[in-house]
């Protein structure tokens, strides 16, 4: 299943060409109030919503194929693509210079075949153009009366801010309450009959999922000091595939978010900044939603969190999440993290998840390290506290269950679980000792073991790693240490009981695969058939590979891993260019594949519920 946003902020152009026949609205006398009659009926539109339309505009008149002052041609003043633009305002926090509407004239062009000359100089196209233009922005709608056609005449406006397309809608609506009479620069006369009860329906305008770039409304508690820096969001070539830096979507209403990302910037506060307002590094384009700063947490938001963000190299998260950079190098022990900006982020952390309904366990509150991506991340590291930061969010690593448990949290502790690693700092050099949030995986229940997948000691490896508040299954147990199933194969983490543990006792239930070995998905995809009858691709579904990035993971037969969450999201959004002119753009395709979140190594995976049983974790 499709749902298609509505035409949204930059183009609203159509997700596909018009089949109505369009000559017969060419076609007869090119009288105007004859021309606006007959552009009705082929169209469906009203006539009388047609004429408000035009009135707004040019008072029905053509001005020789003139375009205003606005870029607008004709007697309904159909528009080119960015005909204006915003100023630069003095705090940045607005569009920063891009435009600000979108053209008509295209849409026009689109939905009838008519070239983009004549729709300008010829006024019977004109104003058949602009009737499938309207026709288009609220397809299926058979009402004559002019409430039904509120949201089309909103989106007529071509403006990306909800005010200012209520206000168009507003002023078209005043036209039809007192109606018109005017004669046009072509000699004839045109009359729009007063409708003393038309009126808007503002409902429809605000659910008329207008996307918008900037950040109209900081999001953030009043608890922290926040301020707006926004991220690009700009064409970078002539293709409209080209463009950065995020994806403009309506999530509160169209895609849900179920985790924030932790990152870590790898870069001063200053430097960062500078990379989102693409003053750094001319080429280089990225996004994420906020940013920490570390001397005193301070806080800036760059995207706002209604929009996709590309800050975890893995569409289906990005789809889900909100990505949080905090001012750090992951190979610097002790030099970033400090208190303020962990008690600043878990506070936005907090406000979001009260916001959005994301969970606050380890689940959903993830690093950017723990799913698969398209580069290899390794953000927050081994030297972000995730037992205290948890605490701070108030939902702190601990015992869940009372008694023995066949799963188990891990909890290491911090401080007092330090190493010294190899391979810190800029040139690589030994890292000092310094408290880690993880506990090794070995191939055997020895500490001279080789670490699983051929993994090593170095800062970035995070292959055979079990961070905190990570879950498994425990197969056996072997004096102090736990077999547990990692990526598909058996590993060895090292807990002394007692006070000394390295693993919590926890509820959990477990999914063991049925039959045959379990694929492991990176992303939780729609199923091929979802796509049937909708303009968008099939995606396909993308596998979790092992640590050699070539081979997938399977959960194989008789082995148990922890479900993280067991109401995951099918679904994937198609968002391709700036100007929604690929068929389908800004498309929520849905599926009926029941996936299950679990922990398959350090990091998680999805499973297909077929595939699986699920059983109590005791």
């Amino acid at each position: 299943m499709a749902t298609s946003l509505a035409l949204a902020g930059l183009a609203l152009t159509t997700p596909s060409a018009s089949a109505t026949d369009w000559s017969a609205c060419l076609q007869g006398s090119g009288d105007t109030q004859a021309t606006f009659a007959r552009a009705a009926k082929v169209s469906g539109v009203p006539e009388d919503v047609l004429l408000a339309v035009g009135y707004l505009g040019s008072r029905w008149s053509q001005n020789a194929g003139q375009p205003s002052v606005s870029g607008g041609y004709g007697v309904m003043h159909l528009t080119d693509e960015a005909v204006s633009a915003t100023s630069a305002p003095a705090k940045g926090d607005t569009n920063r210079g891009l435009p600000d509407r979108a053209g008509t004239m295209s849409v026009a062009r689109d939905e009838t075949g008519l070239s983009l000359q004549r729709l300008r100089t010829d006024p019977v196209a004109n104003i058949c153009g602009a009737s499938a233009v309207l026709a288009s922005y609220q397809p299926g709608t058979t009402a004559q009366r002019p409430a039904a056609w509120s949201k089309a005449i909103a989106l007529y406006a071509g403006t990306a801010d909800r005010t200012e397309a209520l206000h168009y809608a507003g002023l078209a609506f005043d036209v039809l309450r007192s109606g018109a009479t005017e004669t046009t620069d072509l000699g004839d006369t045109v009359t729009l009959a007063a409708n003393p009860d038309a009126s808007l329906n503002e409902a429809a305008v605000e659910d008329d999922r207008l996307l918008q770039p900037g950040v109209q409304e900081l999001e953030c508690p009043a608890t922290i000091a926040c301020d707006v820096v926004e991220a690009q969001y700009r064409s970078t070539g002539p293709s409209p595939t080209q463009y950065v830096n995020y994806d403009l979507a309506d999530r509160e209403k169209d895609l849900s978010i179920d985790y924030l990302v932790v990152h870590n910037t790898e870069c001063t506060y200053d430097v960062c900044t500078k990379l989102i307002k693409g003053e750094a590094e001319p080429n280089r384009f990225v996004s994420w939603h906020y940013t920490v700063r570390s001397n005193d947490g301070h806080v800036d938001q760059h995207v706002a969190t209604r929009n996709v963000a590309a800050h975890a190299g893995n569409w289906y998260l990005n789809m889900h999440s909100i990505g949080v950079e905090h001012e750090g190098k992951a190979g610097e022990p002790g030099t970033w993290y400090t208190e303020a900006l962990y008690r600043s982020s878990s506070e936005l952390v907090k406000y979001l998840a009260d916001k959005y309904g994301y969970e606050l366990d380890r689940a959903h509150v993830v690093g950017h390290e723990e799913f698969g991506s398209s580069n290899y991340k390794w953000d927050p590291g081994p030297y972000w506290d995730w037992e205290h930061y948890m605490t701070l969010l108030g939902a702190p690593i601990r015992p869940d269950r009372r008694g023995p448990s066949s799963v188990f949290t891990v909890k290491p502790g911090f401080t007092d679980n330090a190493r010294a690693l190899d391979g810190c700092f800029t040139p690589a050099r030994p890292c000092p000792s310094f408290g880690t949030n993880y506990v090794d995986v070995r191939t055997a229940p020895s500490d001279d073991a080789p670490l699983v997948e051929g993994s090593t000691d170095l800062v970035s490896d995070r292959n055979a790693r079990a961070a905190a508040g990570h879950k498994f299954y425990v197969v056996e147990r072997q004096g102090d240490w736990l077999q547990v199933w990692w990526d598909g194969i058996a590993g060895w983490i090292k807990s002394p009981k007692g006070e000394t543990a390295d693993v919590v006792p926890s509820q959990g239930e477990v999914v063991e695969a049925v039959g045959k070995p379990a694929t492991v998905y990176q992303r939780a995809y729609p199923e091929a058939a979802a796509y049937e009858g909708t303009p968008v691709p099939y995606q396909g579904q993308p596998v979790l590979l092992g640590a050699d990035n070539k081979t997938a993971i399977t959960l194989q037969p008789g082995q148990q891993y922890v479900i993280a969450d067991k109401t995951v999201p099918t679904d994937y959004y198609f968002a391709k260019t700036i100007d929604n002119s690929l068929p389908g753009d800004k498309t929520v395709v849905t599926g009926q594949q029941k996936y299950y979140q679990v922990w398959v190594g350090h990091r998680f995976g999805y499973v297909k519920a077929e595939d699986v049983q699920v059983l109590s974790g005791r």
